[in-house]
């Protein structure tokens, strides 16, 4: 018996790329976990309104997929906050010229990457037909996967979106980032209030099987009463970015936030330089 060990694929329907080219992206919401749902909604609404001035534009709709009333001239649109999220999506607008041409470009990529992996397929598939006949045994065929893409896949996805994760309260806080470079103090922002802003820039690493892949870019801001993030390297190529909170419980309804970007380098230095980080310094008095 030949089995096929991964499904075989020639789209990540899931990725902005494919919004690109046909005008749908499916997104799936965070919603909350035990936290006060009151405090965070007010937590939300403030991060919102504190990334607001570098975010001007239009909304996209319910599951972001389209800019509502069809807007073609932004580069960008944002998903509108719903119940009990705790991420802010900045989304490729499928509509504008400048995000489809780029898109065809990359397409052109991957079509390459892709014919590339089915032909290693079918041959790996033939000679597993022949090992099988020879000796009677089960073999296992990989199958055109969603890393097949190639780095234009990966480079285009993180190109196209931003996603601001909100986490706050935690007793500690813990990211693992997959880079070949490690993530560091960014030192030439400053954010008022902040106790430390970790960066890592966009990069290719090995992955699985010594396969080149690629890291979005990233960037960590730490509120409140948080300690200095230590960064860790493991075995696997991986970083482990930790942070404790300095004072959990003192009575304070809030205590700390952690916001965490990634995606797109050029809008989140836009995002960082031009938000308005003393809505979250008051928050936290």
């Amino acid at each position: 018996m030949i089995k096929v060990r991964t499904v075989r694929t020639v789209r990540r329907v899931r990725t902005v790329l494919w919004c690109l080219v046909l005008g749908a992206l499916c997104t799936t919401p965070d919603r909350a976990g035990a936290q006060d749902e009151p405090l965070a909604t007010r937590v939300m609404t403030a991060v919102r309104a504190a990334v607001a001035p570098a975010l001007p534009f239009p909304d996209s709709d319910e599951l972001g997929s389209l800019p509502v009333g069809g807007n073609t001239t932004s580069l960008w649109m944002v998903r509108p906050l719903q119940a009990g999220d705790r991420v802010i999506e900045v989304l490729a607008n499928p509509l504008n010229e400048v995000h489809q041409a780029r898109a065809t470009r990359a397409m052109a990529q991957i079509e390459q990457a892709i014919t590339s992996a089915q032909r290693r397929a079918d041959a790996q598939y033939e000679r597993a037909v022949a090992e099988a006949k020879r000796t009677g045994r089960s073999q296992d065929v990989d199958g055109v996967s969603l890393s097949d893409e190639g780095l234009a896949g990966a480079r285009i996805d993180a190109e196209s979106h931003v996603t601001i994760d909100v986490l706050f309260n935690q007793p500690s806080y813990r990211f693992e980032i997959a880079s070949s470079v490690e993530p560091s103090p960014a030192r030439q922002l400053s954010i008022p209030g902040a106790v430390s802003v970790i960066s890592v820039p966009s990069n290719v690493f090995r992955g699985e099987k010594d396969l080149e892949q690629f890291c979005e870019a990233e960037f960590q801001v730490y509120l409140g009463h948080v300690a200095v993030p230590e960064v860790r390297r493991r075995e696997d190529e991986r970083y482990e970015v930790t942070a404790g909170a300095t004072l959990f419980d003192n009575g304070k309804p809030l205590t700390a936030i952690v916001i965490r970007l990634r995606g797109n380098d050029t809008l989140m230095a836009d995002i960082l330089r031009k938000a308005n980080w003393g809505v979250l310094v008051e928050l936290l008095k």
